[in-house]
């Protein structure tokens, strides 16, 4: 979709951009090693979801767009990072945070149901 608003965070690291279409898609910095030094300044998608979606406001009988007219970063205060993304009507808060991936509940038992040993489980 068109490209509405772009936005960097604090620190460079992650670059959100909203589309006409209510969807917010953050990027992420390439590492920048020695051995790769054409990869500096790349960004790769890290997370994208539909913030906003089209509306009708009865009372004013008017047609809302999902249209993203803006995105703010807030400055962070943990390992989470919040964002805000608004359309014309509605302002959004969103939480960006990663979690820890581990074996839980059917992976921890093999074909037979007897129960794995968690450090040698490498998929999920």
């Amino acid at each position: 979709d068109i490209i509405s608003t772009v936005e960097f965070n604090h620190t460079g690291e992650l670059l959100a951009t909203g589309d006409k279409g209510g969807r917010v898609v953050i990027f992420q910095r390439e590492q920048e090693s020695k051995n790769q030094v054409h990869r500096r300044g790349e960004y790769n998608v890290y997370s994208t979801f539909q913030s906003h979606e089209p509306e009708f406001d009865y009372l004013k009988s008017l047609e809302i767009e999902e249209k993203i007219n803006k995105i703010r970063w807030l400055p962070q205060q943990n390992a989470a990072y919040f964002l805000l993304s608004t359309n014309d009507k509605t302002v959004k808060l969103w939480k960006v945070s990663e979690r820890d991936k581990r074996p839980e509940g059917y992976n921890l038992k093999d074909e037979e149901g007897r129960l794995r040993d968690p450090a040698t489980i490498t998929t999920l």
